[in-house]
């Protein structure tokens, strides 16, 4: 397998991590996370049961968001567990040669402008991968349901900004296309990323979790490259 990077991964704001030789790489939690996100959102979208369980538990408990995104993955892994056995390297190495330093800005796609910025290292290339799994193609559609959904959530911010015709129009309809799209490293400023996405259109579940976490569920402030006209961590991993 291979990951194509279709725009620019980021993964810190200190660059990517090196090894005793000084060669970068990205950990395999980056693509685990990735992907625990993409099948928390697709079985919660899929099954009414952990649907609704998963919506009792954001009502009823005292949430604590050191462990609610914790507590929902094993809602939805303990019924559907499609992360065992998965294989992914400890280190995938990037060429040194598709890493550059830019300008990174924070993006609030609500208000249009850039809310602060900072430099870092960034990757676009194509790397192997070989990620394993008896669950692939439940993995993929995972991926589909996820990847698509974030980009018409982003694109719904934007309404008539020119980002949205020139960046995510082509990005919705080319995501469809590709073997297992992910969202990797860093993209946004949100702390849960994506894991609570889907209650984002339940208004009493969005406003308890703005009231007691102070957290906005929808991914509003993205990371955005001037330079490219395109935000972070949008990948594909080619199965063949």
């Amino acid at each position: 397998m291979e990951m194509l990077c279709w725009t620019p991964v980021v993964f810190s704001r200190k660059g990517f991590p090196r090894d005793e030789e000084g060669k970068p790489f990205l950990p395999r939690n980056v693509f685990t996370e990735a992907i625990t996100s993409a099948v928390i959102f697709y079985y919660i979208k899929k099954d009414r049961e952990i649907e609704n369980r998963v919506k009792r538990y954001l009502l009823e408990e005292k949430l604590d968001i050191k462990t609610v995104a914790d507590d929902i993955r094993d809602i939805v892994l303990k019924k559907y567990p499609v992360l065992e056995n998965l294989s992914i390297p400890e280190r995938v190495y990037l060429p040194e040669k598709d890493i550059r330093e830019e300008y990174i800005e924070i993006f609030d796609l609500k208000e249009w402008i850039d809310v602060k910025g900072f430099k870092t290292e960034i990757f676009k290339g194509i790397v192997d991968i070989p990620i394993k799994s008896p669950y692939i193609e439940k993995l993929k559609a995972a991926a589909h349901s996820y990847a698509e959904a974030l980009a018409r959530i982003e694109h719904s911010f934007l309404k008539d900004h020119p980002l949205a015709k020139l960046f995510y129009e082509p990005l919705i309809n080319d995501l469809k296309k590709w073997d297992v799209p992910l969202r990797v490293g860093l993209w946004t400023e949100v702390s849960f990323k994506g894991n609570l996405l889907f209650f984002w259109r339940i208004k009493e579940v969005r406003e308890k979790i703005m009231k007691e976490l102070n957290v906005d569920i929808r991914p509003r402030y993205v990371l955005y490259l001037p330079k490219e006209k395109q935000t972070t961590g949008w990948v594909e991993i080619k199965i063949s």
